[in-house]
């Protein structure tokens, strides 16, 4: 009964061992990077100044770098890496590969990399297609936020904003209107002056130099505005009589 359930378990043991082979990470492997130092590099076009980087085991003792048979350098100590430019090669496609070898002298090679290497002409125009664009876009956005600081500074319009009324001053921020004193939000199409801000309050509508100012200043500025907001205790009328006895008074003093 035992000798059968050794043999079948056998097999679920040898799948375990195989699996378990399978899954285990390959401890003697060479990876190969290709880094830019300086030029282009788009998909697998480069130009320029790049390095060539390997890693591997701890016994990694040396590793030869190559574009296609040519030795590019052989490096004995950790970093791996060394440099080339795509300018000393002819324009094309090259295989860009690194061979290992461990201080046993086992040799490790890595997954061999293609890259077209092209001229700085070609490098230019197609960092253009990529780089005109964004350019584009940031212009646009520009002159979006220039033309709604001109719409608001023509339109004259105010914030109907209750004086001491509750508000969030987002992630710019607030400051205090040099002019009402009032504090309002900074606004992100504001002009940056020399670490300030040239913008527009939105309660009197005036334009200032302003700085952002912390939490507990604008509280203060909002606790100023319910001061303003108590309407002034009125001056009683004078009764016919009192307005009678302060002209008589008022007459002592007169000049005869």
């Amino acid at each position: 009964m035992k000798e059968m359930t050794r043999k079948t378990a056998f097999p679920f043991i040898l799948l375990f061992i195989l699996l378990s082979a399978s899954t285990a990470p390959t401890q003697y492997e060479l990876t190969l990077y290709v880094r830019r130092n300086f030029g282009y590099s788009g998909g697998s076009q480069i130009q320029g100044s790049f390095t060539l980087e390997a890693t591997g085991p701890e016994n990694l003792a040396s590793v030869t770098f190559k574009i296609d048979e040519a030795i590019v350098g052989t490096v004995t100590a950790r970093p791996f890496k060394v440099n080339f430019n795509t300018d000393s090669y002819s324009m094309g496609f090259h295989t860009l590969i690194a061979v290992g070898q461990t201080a046993e002298g086992q040799r490790l090679t890595s997954t061999p990399r293609q890259f077209e290497f092209v001229t700085a002409e070609e490098g230019l125009k197609a960092a253009g297609r990529i780089v005109l664009p964004l350019l584009a876009v940031v212009g646009v956005v520009l002159l979006l936020s220039f033309g709604v600081s001109l719409l608001q500074t023509f339109s004259g319009k105010k914030s109907a904003l209750p004086l001491g009324a509750a508000r969030k001053y987002g992630l710019l921020g607030g400051a205090i209107c040099p002019k009402c004193e009032r504090p309002f939000s900074i606004h992100w199409w504001g002009f940056n002056v020399f670490g300030q801000k040239f913008d527009r309050c939105d309660h009197c509508g005036q334009w200032s130099l302003v700085r952002r100012v912390s939490r507990e200043n604008l509280q203060a500025a909002e606790a100023a505005e319910v001061q303003l907001a108590q309407p002034e205790t009125p001056i009683p009328e004078l009764s016919p009589e009192e307005k009678l006895k302060r002209q008589l008074d008022e007459s002592r003093f007169d000049e005869r």
